[in-house]
């Protein structure tokens, strides 16, 4: 099969644009999810968190009746 000349009238006539599917659909709605999410996780660490964010020595609870013992090294043996 050949291919078609520039100077045919096929080569002129333009291309209609493609339908949006379903799943640019799914793309954009996951990508809207992701940045509000992370907005979202952004504004929860500025109102709660403290640099290193991972240190949860406020969220101990006081006066529960549990001990919870001190690593030392005469625990280990």
């Amino acid at each position: 099969m050949s291919q078609p000349s520039l100077a045919s009238p096929q080569a002129t006539v333009p291309k209609q644009k493609q339908k949006t599917s379903v799943y640019t659909v799914m793309l954009f709605i996951s990508f809207a999810a992701i940045v509000l999410a992370s907005v979202l996780l952004y504004q929860e660490l500025i109102l709660w968190g403290d640099y290193p964010w991972w240190k949860t020595t406020d969220a101990i609870p006081q006066g529960t009746g549990f001990i919870i013992p001190e690593a030392t090294d005469s625990a280990l043996v």
